[in-house]
């Protein structure tokens, strides 16, 4: 079983190279925590997380790079690793370094990708980082089946936002626009994708209200992704999320006052056909979906808390152990959770230098917080 190692760099200047050497200033211990941008397991024993140092919290930070967190007991333990020499990708800041990164992907014991809007890969547990070439800012990403799909775009000084997706073979920078996936959205919403083994799923929103578009296709772009029917009538924001078998599609009406009406659906068929499922509640603006192939979900989203559902979207639940963190998402920062398995997730409390992770053992009924150092 791993032991924490509490040496972290509070001010380093430079990210770990790829033996995992680093300057001697970058090496004194501390005892402070870290402030968790992003974390992924790849299974309910092996995770990471990406992190800054509270160094790039102060009024006048120092200039630094991501820091990586590992943890091979269920997060119980964690340890420092090397780290993708990449700044962080913050919201305080109004524009972001090509190679910054603010997500963080785990895939297998030994396979990780850190990104948003650079992108940067592991092959050996996070023991190196090596940067890997994109057309463009990646604003979402996912791994399926050793093929890398992409969401590359942005929006431009007046407010245009104009995506693509691509695709590539892990290991490789040969990227292929995904035919028929050339988007314009509204506002800053950032279409999202959802993977089932080899077919893809891109959601998206083409103005402030309306039906959502939705997209499928193969994921090595052999042919045209087509658009699947839309159950819900208009949305505001959109959530997607596949495991073999199932399509998940979650819509929430204009918001007002920190509440969204929100619709769920699921199909079996890969979206050719759908069943309405309950409503989630009314708190805070669905922007995102996480589901196993038991049947778990996972919402998340601005100003509201997690929630769960353990049944396939019959019922909704929250937990009273997130009860600190929903308060700090009803004030606007965002809580993302992460299924795992049925029993096990992670959520982690975005851009608000949170020293913290929860994790869940039980499907969501109990979280405990896990400060990172």
């Amino acid at each position: 079983m791993a032991t924490a190692l509490l040496a972290v760099t509070a001010c380093a200047t430079t990210g770990a190279t790829g033996s995992g050497a680093r300057p001697a200033a970058a090496a004194a211990k501390s005892q402070q925590p870290v402030s968790v941008l992003s974390a992924s397991f790849a299974s309910p024993s092996a995770g990471l997380a990406l992190a800054e140092p509270k160094c790039s919290d102060q009024v006048n930070p120092c200039k630094t790079t991501v820091l990586i967190r590992k943890t091979v007991d269920g997060g119980r333990t964690w340890f420092s690793a090397p780290a993708p020499p990449a700044p962080p990708a913050t919201m305080s800041q109004s524009s972001q370094p090509p190679d910054a990164v603010g997500q963080i992907l785990f895939t297998s014991a030994r396979d990780g990708w850190a990104y948003d809007p650079g992108l940067w890969r592991t092959r050996d547990g996070s023991a190196s980082w090596q940067r890997v070439p994109v057309p463009g800012p990646v604003a979402g990403f996912t791994v399926s089946g050793g093929q890398m799909l992409a969401v590359i775009g942005g929006c431009d000084s007046s407010g245009n936002c104009a995506y693509r997706g691509y695709t590539a073979r892990a290991g490789t920078s040969a990227w292929r626009p995904l035919p028929g996936t050339a988007l314009r959205t509204a506002g800053q919403e950032i279409p999202q994708l959802a993977v089932s083994g080899t077919t893809g799923y891109l959601v998206a929103l083409t103005s402030d209200i309306a039906k959502p578009v939705l997209l499928a296709g193969p994921v090595t772009g052999s042919a045209r992704w087509r658009a699947l029917p839309v159950p819900c009538p208009a949305a505001w924001s959109a959530a997607v999320a596949a495991v073999p078998g199932s399509l998940f599609l979650g819509c929430g009406s204009e918001p007002g006052a920190g509440n969204q009406q929100k619709t769920a659906y699921l199909s079996r068929d890969g979206g050719r056909t759908w069943h309405t499922l309950a409503g989630p509640p009314l708190g805070g603006y669905l922007n995102g979906a996480t589901m196993t192939a038991g049947g778990t979900i996972f919402l998340s989203g601005g100003r509201m808390d997690v929630y769960i559902s353990r049944d396939r979207g019959r019922s909704w639940h929250e937990s009273p152990s997130l009860a600190n963190a929903a308060g700090l998402a009803n004030a606007g920062l965002s809580l993302v959770a992460t299924t795992v398995t049925g029993t096990f997730g992670v959520a982690v409390q975005q851009q608000v230098f949170t020293r913290q992770v929860w994790l869940t053992r039980d499907g969501g009924r109990d979280w405990s917080a896990v400060t990172l150092r």
